[in-house]
């Protein structure tokens, strides 16, 4: 009987060793994450008479991520995004630089959300007119890390921002005006947790 109960005992430690090893998180330490994709622009700009923004766009846009691990769900750290198309004569350009929280629901999962907030600078010009716009964005997203191996994932994403204050320039002449622009974005990435 008692030999029953010590195989009992050392079957189950043997089972539990690898599921609880499956399921210790692999995020510790430092993280970095680089993805690229296509996204869909909008620019707001109520008082932009004359000029033409037009209806979304869709353009070739991208990430780069990276900072720190503080807990197996949590991470947070610098992220810039941007998004380009040039078409029409002109050359349209969005870039944003802030701050990222990436939170794992589930510590041992992959799917994750995020939040970030900074400044974004658009751009849209030709060899004529430079219509410029400075101000703050804020935006989410998901996503989902699918282990490579060694660390590394594979990351489909998706993620938008907006942006407010963005007051627009023209030629270096103020509009008095807004150039709000903001990026639906969707991609893969690769993560190195």
């Amino acid at each position: 009987m008692r030999t029953s109960h010590c195989s009992l005992l050392v079957a189950a430690l043997l089972v539990a060793v690898p599921l609880s090893a499956q399921q210790a998180s692999p995020r510790q330490g430092f993280f970095f994450s680089i993805g690229a994709g296509s996204g869909s622009a909008g620019v707001e700009c109520p008082d932009c008479d004359g000029l033409d923004l037009g209806d979304r766009l869709t353009g070739i846009a991208g990430y780069v991520r990276l900072g720190g691990t503080v807990s197996p769900g949590l991470q947070v750290g610098i992220e810039g995004t941007g998004w380009i198309k040039n078409s029409d004569g002109l050359e349209r350009r969005i870039a944003t630089a802030g701050v990222v929280f990436v939170l794992y629901p589930v510590p041992s999962g992959g799917f994750w959300l995020k939040g970030t907030a900074g400044g974004v600078r658009a751009v849209i010009e030709n060899d004529v007119v430079a219509l410029v716009g400075e101000g703050l964005m804020f935006g989410g997203g998901a996503g989902f890390d699918l282990p490579l191996g060694n660390g590394a994932a594979l990351t489909p994403y998706i993620s938008y921002f907006a942006s407010t204050g963005t007051g627009a320039d023209l030629n270096g002449i103020s509009l008095g005006t807004d150039l709000n622009p903001n990026v639906l974005q969707f991609g893969v990435g690769i993560t190195i947790p």
